[in-house]
């Protein structure tokens, strides 16, 4: 049983979708996902998987806590799970409580943090309510899992003392992010701009932690430079970020896309500018499987994800940004495509979507008491 707090576009929500579908046929595991708020962008996929779909409908805040943990409760009773993952704050919280009053049993449950370097103060007082009480509670699940060692790292320092850690890194489907030279073309017919322009794409919603400003100056320091080249920003209400006058005309907004797969390989490279949050960001991942060479903050696991495939930079620092793209920008041919089949061999061999699903049935067996906690790839 999958518990999450929504179903909207997101990196937990994108990797929670990608493991149920890859798991729908198989005869050995049955899947339930929850949904405390509504179906969001993924629940039409999850229900196409013929994955059983709950949705209850909760609201944002402190005051839906109460419905929700009566509503789950009632839920598990019916399912009576083997194993239950929570995915995100909320979530964690009210899956403890739920799995806790069910009789399904905390040995059974498994937190699944997709984060790293939250700065509290951008969100709500209920998110900073529930991570602090988050922390006291973190010794009642089985195991809690991370997906980047700074998000491990993180929640320790924040008062995280859980009886094990796990170590969950996100994994691609590179059959559907791989290379397309024809779409380089396609995606520049689209935007209309000229063949020889240099495509930076940065997929990521409009929010605080993505820093869309800091990578707005650096796109106006290469242009000053001299660089040929055009933004295109991807991700939920990107279209309503105030773009600078100097860069306007060298920037398209395409808002939320289902199509990302097809826009990612027209870019000739992939930027992100993230100053908080993130743990693994899938954005990268996504990216190098698609061949294209990834310039990004050092936020959470990007400089042990991206290697020397690419470039990491330091934190709202719009310069070091604007060298490391001109840097990319400036090669020669060959070494540009010995550099995007680099990040592509990377993802294949270290994040695929097989080993990460082989880390997620290890992890669910352990909770249902068919395989050792100790198989797990387990954190210090």
């Amino acid at each position: 049983m999958h518990i999450i707090n929504g179903l909207d576009a997101g990196g937990a929500e994108s990797v929670l979708a990608r493991i149920v579908a890859h798991n729908a046929n198989s005869t050995e595991l049955r899947q339930v996902v929850i949904s405390l708020m509504n179906e969001g962008v993924y629940g039409a996929d999850i229900r196409a998987t013929g994955t059983r779909l709950y949705t209850l409908g909760l609201c944002r805040g402190v005051s839906g806590l109460p419905a929700g943990i009566i509503k789950l409760t009632r839920i598990m009773r019916s399912e009576k799970p083997d194993a239950v993952m929570s995915w995100l704050y909320h979530s964690d919280f009210i899956t403890t409580v739920a799995t806790f009053f069910s009789g399904v049993g905390l040995r059974r449950l498994a937190w699944n943090i997709r984060c790293a370097e939250m700065d509290l103060k951008q969100y709500g007082e209920s998110t900073r309510l529930v991570f602090k009480c988050l922390g006291a509670m973190s010794s009642f699940p089985a195991i809690v899992a991370v997906n980047s060692r700074a998000g491990k790292k993180h929640h320790a320092k924040n008062g995280y003392k859980p009886k094990l850690w796990a170590y969950l890194p996100n994994g691609f489907d590179c059959d559907e992010w791989k290379p397309d030279n024809t779409l380089r073309n396609t995606l520049r017919s689209e935007l209309q701009v000229r063949r020889e322009t240099s495509l930076i794409g940065m997929v990521a919603r409009k929010d605080p932690a993505k820093d869309h400003s800091t990578l707005f100056k650096a796109l106006e320091i290469c242009s000053q430079r001299g660089r040929d080249i055009h933004l295109v920003l991807v991700g939920r209400e990107t279209e309503s970020l105030p773009i600078p006058f100097a860069i306007h005309k060298n920037v398209t907004a395409l808002g939320l896309r289902r199509d990302v797969a097809k826009i990612v390989p027209g870019f000739d490279i992939a930027v992100l500018s993230s100053t908080f949050g993130e743990g693994f960001p899938n954005v990268v991942g996504e990216a190098m499987a698609c061949g294209v060479p990834v310039v990004g903050n050092d936020v959470g696991d990007v400089a042990e994800i991206v290697g020397d495939t690419g470039k990491t930079v330091p934190l709202a620092s719009a310069g070091k940004m604007a060298d490391a793209i001109c840097e990319l920008l400036d090669e020669p041919n060959e070494a540009k495509q010995a550099r995007r089949a680099a990040a592509r061999q990377r993802i294949l061999e270290h994040y695929s979507l097989q080993s990460m699903n082989t880390n997620y049935r290890s992890l669910w067996n352990a909770l249902a008491a068919k395989q050792d906690f100790s198989d797990l790839d387990l954190l210090g």
